[in-house]
Formats: C-alpha cells, sequence, structure tokens
C-alpha cells in the first residue's frame, strides 16, 4: 500500500496549544508570516501508470464546475492584507472586549477566509470565543477542498474488490466530487480546466479524495497515462502493456528510480519487441524510457539497437524471455554493456 504525502499543516494549526484570547494573537500573525505550508510536500513514493491504476479506486477525466472553499491555492495565496485586518480587529478586541468589536473579528476572518463550506460557515456565525474561532480556522486550514467534476471518460471504477469500467454510458455519472488538501500536498485545480484524475476512497467512507503525490494531472499533460487507460478502458481487446528503460548504469539494480525515469539513461536506441505474432519497434526517449501497448497475453522478449538500424543491425542488449500476463504490465530493463557508435 502506497503511503501518502508527508507534510506539515499550515503553520496557523500549530499555534492553536495556548488558552484565552492571547493564544489567537500568537496564531494568526504565523498565519501572516507562513501563509502556505512551511514545509514542502514530500512523496514517499511515486506509481508508474500501471501501478497507480491498480491502486486507484476511480479514474476519470473531468472537468472542474466548481471548488470549495476556493481560497489559499497556488493560484490564489491568502493576500497579507486580509490577514493584517484580522489582526488589526483582534487587537481592537482584546483592548476592550466589547460584542461590536468580536463581531468585527468575526467578518475579518470571514472576508479572509471567503467561500466557506456551509457547515463551517455555520460554525463561524455561532462563535462566542476567540478559542472557539480559531479552532474552527485550525479545522478549516487542517481539511481539504472539495473540487465537482463534470465527468467527460470514466476509465474506472472499483467497488469493493469488483473492477467496473464504463463501457455503457449509463455507468458513467455525470458529476463527482473529490476532496484535495490544502497546500502542496492538494492539487492546483483551477474551474474550467479538464483533469485526468486518479482518486481514492478509504474502507470507512466512499468519499473520494486525490493528492500531489498521485498521478493526477491536467488532461493536456496526461497523454501517455490516457493512452494506456484507452487500452485498459476496452475490454474486448488486448490491454497487456510492455514499458521499460533502456540505461548505461552497471548498477542500475541498487540505485533508487523515479517511476518514469531511469539513472544513466540511453536515449535515441530503437527496441524491438518479439513474439509469436511478429515484431513491433520504438525508440527510446530522454530518459531511455520505451513501451508497447494493446499486447496479448504471451511470451515476448526484447532487443536493443544502435541508432541506424535496420540498415545496420548493432545488437546493443537482448534479447531476454519473459512473460505478460492477460491485461497486465511489465516493466523491462535493458542494460547497455557498449555505448552506440
Amino acid at each position: 500500500m502506497r503511503i501518502g504525502p508527508i507534510a506539515m499543516t499550515i503553520a496557523v494549526v500549530g499555534g492553536f496549544s495556548g488558552r484565552g484570547p492571547r493564544a489567537m494573537t500568537i496564531c494568526i500573525c504565523l498565519l501572516a508570516i507562513a501563509p502556505m505550508p512551511s514545509i514542502a510536500c514530500k512523496c514517499q513514493l511515486t506509481l508508474d501508470v500501471c501501478a497507480e491504476t491498480q491502486y486507484s479506486n476511480v479514474i476519470f477525466v473531468g472537468t472542474v464546475e466548481s471548488i470549495a472553499p476556493d481560497f489559499m491555492t497556488h493560484w490564489k495565496p491568502m493576500q497579507a492584507g486580509a490577514i493584517g485586518r484580522v489582526n488589526s480587529a483582534l487587537e481592537q478586541y482584546l483592548e476592550d472586549g466589547s460584542r461590536a468589536r468580536f463581531s468585527t473579528l468575526k467578518d475579518a476572518v470571514r472576508s479572509a477566509f471567503p467561500g466557506l463550506p456551509p457547515d463551517d460557515q455555520r460554525r463561524l456565525d455561532s462563535a462566542d470565543s476567540t478559542q472557539v474561532l480559531a479552532n474552527m480556522v485550525a479545522s478549516v486550514l487542517d481539511g481539504s477542498r472539495r473540487v465537482r467534476f463534470r465527468v467527460r471518460i470514466l476509465f474506472r471504477k472499483a467497488d469493493d474488490d469488483d473492477d467496473k469500467t464504463a463501457d455503457d454510458d449509463d455507468e458513467v455519472p455525470d458529476y463527482l466530487d473529490v476532496f484535495t488538501p490544502f497546500g502542496d500536498c492538494g492539487n492546483d485545480f483551477q474551474v474550467g480546466e479538464t483533469y485526468l484524475v486518479y482518486a481514492n476512497s478509504d474502507e470507512e467512507s466512499p468519499v473520494l479524495s486525490t493528492d500531489a503525490c498521485s498521478r493526477t494531472r491536467r488532461a493536456s499533460d496526461a497523454g501517455a497515462d490516457i493512452a494506456y487507460l484507452s487500452f485498459y478502458k476496452d475490454r474486448k481487446n488486448p490491454a497487456g502493456r510492455i514499458q521499460g528503460f533502456t540505461t548505461y548504469d552497471l548498477q542500475y539494480q541498487a540505485h533508487p528510480r523515479e517511476a518514469e525515469r531511469v539513472g544513466l539513461p540511453a536515449e535515441g536506441l530503437v527496441v524491438e519487441l518479439k513474439s509469436n505474432r511478429g515484431s513491433r519497434y520504438t525508440t527510446t526517449g530522454q530518459f531511455g524510457q520505451f513501451v508497447f501497448d494493446g499486447l496479448d497475453a504471451g511470451d515476448y522478449s526484447l532487443s536493443a539497437y544502435a541508432a541506424g538500424f535496420p540498415d545496420t543491425k548493432n545488437v546493443l542488449s537482448g534479447p531476454p524471455p519473459f512473460q505478460l500476463e492477460a491485461r497486465a504490465c511489465s516493466t523491462q530493463i535493458l542494460l547497455i554493456l557498449k555505448e552506440a557508435p
């Protein structure tokens, strides 16, 4: 199981441990200094498209209809002026403690956090002390944004252990709500943009969520994923994938690598995929990567050739034989023992 994002919540949350009105003074000032997370989001594990597909409960392409609450994103950072007004209102309230000053403080907080969900709005309206108000703000910042998508393509929907794809239009929901965290660990969704979304729910709730550690991204940046998912969605045709890298790194097995690259990549080589149904060819990319989609189950082998193939057949690696199961993914790394001329 993948472990999700590791990051501190917004700095204001850590300041709400004191008691009495002065506790809020410290917290609001912290927010002015660090309106976004103080530690960048770090992911313990990145997955390739095959593994992410198996890990995700729901995968779809959708256009963002609305975001709530729509503040403190990369595109809409909290403005220092709004926090300054909260600080000023708080200081005025602390001077005389009047009901009117407290009402002004609540209005300043409301202005700093526009578009609160109804439940949080009610908590703000009913707050009767700075501590209650501080707890409400902390709860908001420790929560998530709800993003409503208009669904265009549904690639996967897994209920319990039943993996389903939407081959019929009736199975595709019109809208899906997905939650994403505030700060660097959340996705910077924008209303009107279209995204490929990998979402999950936990065992206790059907609520869907996604984060910056998933492969969720703008649809225009997800071409390679969408190509694989198009095969995956079509149950009637072969949908296996063979992906991999060519590398000059003799110690590649001992070195950590990202899901989409390898150390010392061998770029521009020709890779041949051979089976009893014939051969396919492709050229390795900038990071030594290659991919073949829409494959049947069966026995395969890979070979790497220097540029110039097929006029010159300078074999640099292979052919290692392996098996591919039905609708499975196989990752293969071809070690290049000599550099291409």
